[in-house]
């Protein structure tokens, strides 16, 4: 192994020399006697090779490269998770009114309504004599209103032809006498009016109720007690009157 190691230094020495010295054709400085020529230069005299060095350090990084070209697209991902609600946005324009629509389907029936029917019932009479009778209807025969003939003026009463809330009031001239009537529905009293004569002076006493009445019902004026409280009066110029009208009439 040592022969042939050092065969192969010898034959590298050779190599290198070959290469160091000129080529043929080449002008050669003429040798003269006596001068010894120079050693080719880079050729060391007893050159030996060496044994070979260790290997360098790295160097510095290069600068970085260009761009290189976009690669091609690449598959979908993935749908992510659902973000958390954002805020209600602005209202926006409106926008241009639509064409107009279809007829809808006709809506069910409706239940029946009340009557156009208008109900009336309604009088208003006075006294025309101061001669009345205790404890029976009192007869006012002077008429200002009884288009539906509700009231009797023979007997004083009114006769309930339509079931319902009625009104009635009465407004009494009080002379010479104390004076106590009462209002009276199916032969009960139902109201009282008391007034005390002043001598030489005209009273008045009033009063007024709401009843429902039932169809047949009957309600009328009367004097209350004996003849010691008959002091209705009525003239020319004082009346004495009693009036009635139905407010509205149940819808049974």
């Amino acid at each position: 192994m040592h022969i042939f190691g050092g065969l192969r230094m010898l034959l590298l020495q050779a190599v290198l020399l070959l290469l160091v010295l000129p080529s043929r054709g080449q002008d050669t400085p003429t040798k003269e006697p006596g001068v010894q020529l120079p050693l080719p230069k880079g050729v060391c005299t007893g050159w030996v090779a060496g044994i070979p060095g260790h290997p360098g350090h790295n160097g510095t990084p290069g600068r970085d490269g260009r761009d290189g070209t976009p690669g091609e697209k690449g598959e979908k991902g993935d749908a992510g998770l659902i973000g958390p609600k954002g805020d209600t946005g602005e209202t926006g324009v409106t926008g241009v009114e639509g064409p107009r629509g279809f007829p809808g389907v006709q809506g069910r029936k409706g239940e029946p309504g009340e009557s156009a029917y208008v109900y009336r019932s309604a009088f208003s009479v006075g006294l025309e004599t101061r001669v009345t009778v205790p404890n029976v209807p009192i007869r006012f025969t002077k008429i200002f209103y009884n288009q539906q003939n509700h009231y009797d003026d023979t007997t004083g009463k009114f006769h309930c032809n339509i079931p319902g809330l009625y009104y009635f009031s009465y407004h009494i001239t009080v002379y010479l006498k104390d004076m106590k009537v009462s209002l009276y529905k199916k032969d009960k009293a139902v109201l009282f009016t008391f007034d005390k004569y002043q001598d030489q002076d005209l009273d008045q006493a009033s009063g007024s109720v709401l009843l429902h009445l039932e169809m047949g019902d009957q309600v009328w004026l009367q004097v209350y007690g004996e003849g010691e409280n008959n002091g209705l009066y009525a003239d020319n110029v004082n009346d004495s009157t009693f009036t009635g009208f139905l407010l509205y009439h149940d819808t049974n």
